[in-house]
């Protein structure tokens, strides 16, 4: 094959790929007065496909300060969310059991300034009522645990039969009635080695009663102080009788775990009340920061302002009937002023793009790289059909996709139809083998049985090694055509980047090397197992029924030909100014 016919074949092949996958993006910036940068921002969103340049950019004031306000709302409306413990997103089971659990809402408004005024002023006296209630719990809760101890504590000491004011009568002795942790016992009783100290537990505190001479007093009193232990007194708006301030504690701690329930209830009633609504204007929120971060730039110029952008180049028609109509739009020149790598846009028809997810699973392809989800779908369906060949589990699989489909929303309607496809394809290999949940039932559904893969004798089963050859080949065919569409995208992108010389020196051969050793592998199998006769007998070889020797000899010789290629490949194609300059040594390194 001729370099020329080489190369119109590639160009054929670009040309026939260039349509598929990635689409084409055009690089614009729009001009206008910097007082218009709030209505070109409105503007771009309404549009929906411009993307903005992730270069650095300096920020306009009033978009800045409007990405604040969003920002600020957002934060208040998250926080207020999980303080409540709102779900804030549906799950899928949530979905399949309740599809109507998920409401759209739709706020409509003039200019961005708006409609944050909106959301502001819907957002207040909700987050009011909900941060007045919160922090009526927190105090409720902070003052019924502080009334719990001290009922605790003093309910001890009245069950010890301890009389508070006896104690403050004794003369003689130095007495502390104190409650700490526990954790420093063992260091108060190492410092007071001299004194009486007796401890009871009460529901995670320790009651302390310690004596000891007067004289020690204040070694004591130092000595709790340092380790923290507190003095157990009766507060001054109690009675400064026991009983009667148990009593009262009592009653008080009942009456605030009735308006910590009040309130638990008040909070439960907001939640189911205003839950979507706090979901709703904590994503606005978020739709409008996200958008201002993204397109809030307006460039260095004091009276206008510049926004740099992505448009897909099938819909830069639109783009210039809604935008540039109204502002100057400028094209840039991506092969001149390359400044960073362009977003990718991918334009999959609606029967592919449920396979973009299985593409994703390895990355986003770049711009100029051609989309695999049109092949990973065929692909992807024909293996899943071989590995789960069964028309039982196909179906069951399939009315699951279908169920899903229904009643699903959002992404998730995509691994709905992902989930049908691979019913279908596994129901139709299924059928095609005769088989549903492990039984065979090709004679009750009339199925074609392709492939019998087990014979049975009487109660003996064997394996029909026939039937296992041919789906070896079926299989290793299978392969070679997905390895060879995985090398021609790869040629083509190469080829596209410029990289002339390593798709040809490189992909190329490396493509034909597999096909030369298919051809090695039938010849050797042709020659019994022995290479030495590969290029002897002529006998017909499996698959393509040529004579051993003719296929070894193509095998032998073609895959010598692509080593020799890889090895010194670069080195000439640098030569021939299709590919980089390289030495010697290093092309044949790396081949």
């Amino acid at each position: 094959m001729s370099p020329f016919t080489c190369r119109v074949n590639i160009v054929v092949v670009e040309r026939f790929l260039k349509g598929l996958g990635v689409s084409e993006v055009v690089e614009v910036a729009v001009v206008a007065p910097r007082h218009r940068a709030e209505q070109v921002v409105e503007e771009l969103m309404a549009f929906q496909d411009f993307h903005p340049a992730e270069r650095q950019r300096h920020r306009d004031a009033r978009l800045h300060e409007l990405e604040h306000r969003a920002e600020a709302g957002f934060v208040r409306l998250q926080t207020a969310i999980q303080e409540l413990g709102v779900k804030d997103s549906v799950g899928l089971i949530d979905m399949l059991a309740n599809p109507g659990k998920v409401v759209q809402r739709e706020l409509t408004a003039e200019g961005l300034a708006e409609l944050l005024n909106r959301l502001d002023s819907e957002s207040k006296p909700l987050l009011d009522t909900v941060n007045n209630l919160l922090q009526e719990r927190k105090n409720v809760s902070e003052k019924l645990e502080r009334l719990e101890s001290l009922y605790r504590l003093f309910k001890k000491v009245g069950d010890l039969d301890l009389d508070l004011d006896y104690l403050k009568t004794i003369k003689k002795f130095h007495v502390f009635l104190g409650f700490s942790s526990g954790a420093e016992l063992a260091e108060l009783r190492r410092a007071l080695t001299n004194s009486a100290v007796v401890e009871s537990a009460v529901e995670g505190f320790v009651l302390l009663l310690i004596v000891s001479k007067k004289s020690e007093g204040e070694i004591v009193e130092r000595v709790v102080k340092g380790l923290g232990v507190k003095p157990l007194a009766i507060p001054p708006e109690y009675p400064p009788r026991l009983k009667e301030a148990v009593k009262l504690l009592g009653e008080e701690v009942q009456s605030l775990k009735k308006t910590a329930e009040e309130v638990e209830e008040k909070l439960k009633n907001v939640v189911a009340k205003h839950s979507d609504q706090l979901v709703s204007l904590r994503d606005s929120y978020v739709i409008v920061k996200d958008a201002l971060a993204r397109i809030g730039g307006a460039g260095v110029l004091k009276s206008f302002a510049l926004i740099e952008g992505y448009v897909p180049a099938e819909r830069f028609d639109v783009f210039m009937h809604t935008v540039g109509s109204k502002y100057p739009v400028l094209t840039v020149d991506r092969a001149k002023h390359h400044h960073e790598e362009a977003p990718t846009s991918l334009k999959n028809p609606s029967l592919i793009k449920p396979f973009e997810k299985i593409t994703m699973i390895q990355g986003l392809p770049s711009h100029r790289e051609i989309d695999p989800t049109p092949y990973v779908s065929a692909f992807f369906c024909i293996f899943y059909g071989i590995m789960f060949a069964d028309l039982g589990q196909g179906l069951v699989i399939l009315a699951f996709g279908l169920f899903m489909l229904r009643r699903v929303s959002g992404d998730l309607k995509l691994w709905a139809k992902l989930l049908v496809f691979l019913g279908v394809s596994s129901a139709f290999t299924g059928f095609l083998l005769g088989e549903a949940f492990g039984f065979k039932i090709g004679d009750t559904v009339g199925s074609p049985q392709l492939l019998h893969l087990v014979e049975e004798h009487g109660e003996a089963k064997t394996f029909n090694m026939a039937e296992v050859q041919r789906l070896l080949v079926f299989t290793i065919l299978l392969g070679v055509l997905h390895l060879t569409v995985g090398y021609v995208l790869s040629i083509v992108k190469y080829w596209r980047e410029g990289e002339k010389g390593e798709a040809l020196a490189v992909k190329l051969p490396t493509l034909l090397m597999y096909f030369f050793g298919i051809f090695f592998v039938l010849a050797f199998f042709g020659a019994g197992g022995s290479i030495p006769n590969m290029l002897v007998v002529s006998n017909p070889a499996p698959l393509v029924n040529l004579p051993t020797n003719l296929v070894g000899t193509v095998g032998v010789y073609g895959s010598l030909a692509c080593v020799l290629v890889l090895m010194f490949g670069r080195y000439v194609a640098g030569l021939a100014h299709p590919g980089h300059k390289t030495s010697l040594v290093s092309s044949v390194g790396m081949g």
